[in-house]
């Protein structure tokens, strides 16, 4: 190949060296026709030499979510378990910073989606706008998040609880378009699939350990 391609280069500038030289020796009527064509075989030779030795473009494609920057928090809330029923504030901060770290893999997630709308075989997916599903999921956590810096209150037990539902819906939505897919869109929607699905894990494990907290405080849960 790199012999065929260095043939390619160096024969029309062999040429036009040739029809340079006969030019060169050349007068009278057939002077202007010689010099033409020595100069039309060096543009060709040069539009060859450019040709071959430009870098090839780069292919775009879509990223493969790898969600190396996913943040795994272990289990939602654990320590809330450690605290004493009186350490409200510690337990506040706590359970914001795992809501918080829950909300930005929701946004992670959403984005991710995002890359895949329009593009060949995720034509579904772009019908149904499925995109609004999981950004309304990371305004829904983003929410739930400066809600808790206010304290506990009961409406954050259930907007929990809404939302690990709207990741399963995400999650199995994503288990069924792939289902008799083409190997190409089982490589980008599993890992999604995947994603969602241990997101909303997450928050019911979140839920579960704010809730005990809550109801061993003195004021149950409608303490705030």
């Amino acid at each position: 190949m790199i012999m065929r391609t260095h043939l390619i280069v160096i024969i029309p500038l062999f040429l036009a060296m040739i029809a340079l030289v006969i030019a060169g020796g050349t007068s009278g009527y057939f002077l202007p026709l010689t010099v033409g064509l020595a100069v039309a075989t060096a543009f060709v030779a040069f539009a060859i030499i450019f040709q071959y030795t430009r870098p090839p473009p780069e292919v775009k494609q879509v990223p493969i979510e790898n969600f190396y920057i996913w943040s795994d928090i272990g289990e939602s809330g654990a320590e809330l378990r450690r605290l004493s029923p009186g350490d409200v504030e510690a337990a506040t901060r706590i359970a914001s910073a795992d809501l918080g770290s829950l909300s930005s893999n929701a946004d992670l997630l959403n984005s991710r989606i995002s890359l895949l709308l329009g593009r060949e075989g995720f034509e579904e997916l772009t019908r149904e706008k499925f995109n609004s599903q999981t950004e309304k999921l990371s305004e829904d956590l983003r929410g739930i998040t400066k809600q808790l810096k206010k304290g506990f209150q009961a409406e954050i037990l259930s907007s929990i609880e809404q939302c690990a539902s709207q990741a399963d819906r995400i999650a199995n939505k994503l288990y069924d378009f792939q289902r008799g897919k083409s190997e190409v869109v089982h490589i980008y929607a599993e890992p999604l699939r995947r994603a969602a699905e241990k997101l909303s894990s997450d928050l019911r494990l979140a839920f579960v350990n704010i809730s005990n907290f809550m109801k061993s405080t003195p004021a149950g849960p409608e303490s705030s």
